[in-house]
């Protein structure tokens, strides 16, 4: 029998702790985050095992250009700790994504603001759904317009010297054939989505868009023991048509 999970939003946050220097850029800082219950905020909040990892921590800058996926390290007292170098400085979105036991699964957003000379690292323009990563080239092939109100497929093929791969040629990363992480470029809504094995195509997402825009996209998946990350940009219309039932799913939560 599987265990009831409880929403925990409202009573269990991911608290930043006071970092032991100022946060710099080009300069390595240890992190220190601790799950903390409204009820006892000075008791670490035991977390549950999901995708080989407790706490899955997603880094980006504030143009939604550098990005980073992390996983803290469990200290005796449960807190959780991370060393991370700021390329530049300026505001920097920090996304926990965790599951506190018995619960069901929380992102909570926290801004950090890094010191030091702020960089102007490239904006996308505009819809981009081909990406380069090392030899490799990973692109999204939908079958439809991508609009809101929907169940949505996001097909993922991904080609070497023009030959496409199979779900056999990826190795599981953290325990899924990929990961895809979506951010709403305007109001910063969170969307993990686990994705599935296909037949023709390695790497199938499933998701559905609640609202119109632009959203970044990154898709994370190991292919000869070398772990890919391939970002793109997705121009989401909206829709005519009344929300679908979605299944598959996967983790699919706003911060």
């Amino acid at each position: 029998m599987n265990p009831t999970h409880h929403p925990a939003s409202n009573t269990i946050k991911m608290q930043l702790l006071a970092v032991p220097e100022p946060v710099t850029s080009g300069r390595e800082v240890q992190l220190s985050f601790k799950p903390v219950s409204d009820s006892a905020p000075g008791t670490a909040v035991p977390l549950a095992l999901r995708h080989e990892a407790a706490f899955h921590l997603i880094v980006l800058d504030a143009s939604l250009s550098w990005f980073r996926h992390l996983h803290p390290e469990l200290q005796p007292d449960g807190s959780y700790r991370i060393a991370v170098t700021f390329p530049y400085g300026g505001s920097y979105l920090l996304y926990a994504d965790y599951q506190p036991e018995g619960f069901s699964p929380i992102v909570d957003k926290i801004v950090l603001e890094v010191g030091g000379a702020v960089g102007t690292p490239p904006e996308a323009a505009g819809e981009q759904l081909t990406a380069v990563t090392g030899a490799l080239t990973a692109r999204i092939e939908p079958d439809a317009p991508l609009q809101t109100g929907a169940a949505t497929l996001l097909p993922i093929s991904i080609l070497r010297e023009g030959s496409r791969l199979s779900a056999a040629d990826i190795t599981p990363y953290l325990g899924a054939v990929a990961h895809v992480i979506l951010i709403h470029k305007t109001d910063r809504d969170f969307l993990h989505i686990h994705p599935e094995p296909g037949v023709k195509i390695p790497v199938i997402g499933h998701t559905q868009f609640d609202k119109p825009g632009i959203y970044r996209m990154w898709v994370q998946f190991n292919v000869d023991g070398v772990l890919h990350t391939a970002d793109f940009t997705l121009d989401v219309k909206e829709g005519n048509h009344a929300a679908a039932p979605l299944a598959h799913q996967g983790h699919h939560h706003h911060g």
